[in-house]
């Protein structure tokens, strides 16, 4: 079986598995949240990040091809990677895929790949 397969096929896991309620999900908090402007220029709500539950996320569906630690693999090394920062860049990898990384949107909510990102930006 391919790596790509292996990694579609996780990401299909993960959304299963936080349907269960296995993976914590959506913010258990209020909603926390950070202006974005989004492709159509309108302003857009994203959910501010938790690193305290990014890692556990992280592990549960990114792992397998970024690595422990994000350290790259399949895919790049994410600790330490620019592309955190750039709003923009990050959600349109995250949503659309790139090269071999699949398209995330609708596998995942917002608030947990916020909070992945979030975790993310804490590793160098």
């Amino acid at each position: 079986m391919s790596r790509l397969v292996i990694c579609a096929f996780l990401s299909m896991v993960v959304l299963e598995v936080a349907g269960n309620g296995i993976v914590i999900g959506a913010s258990d908090g209020g909603p926390q949240s950070a202006d974005k402007i989004g492709s159509s220029g309108s302003v857009s709500m994203r959910p501010a990040g938790d690193s305290s539950r990014g890692e556990g996320l992280y592990n549960a569906s990114c792992i397998v091809c970024h690595n422990s630690g994000a350290a790259g693999g399949i895919g790049p090394r994410l600790a330490g990677n620019p592309v955190l920062s750039n709003e923009q860049v990050f959600w349109k990898v995250v949503y659309e895929g790139r090269h071999v990384m699949p398209p995330l949107k609708g596998a995942i909510t917002e608030q947990q790949m916020a909070d992945i990102q979030a975790w993310l930006k804490t590793l160098r």
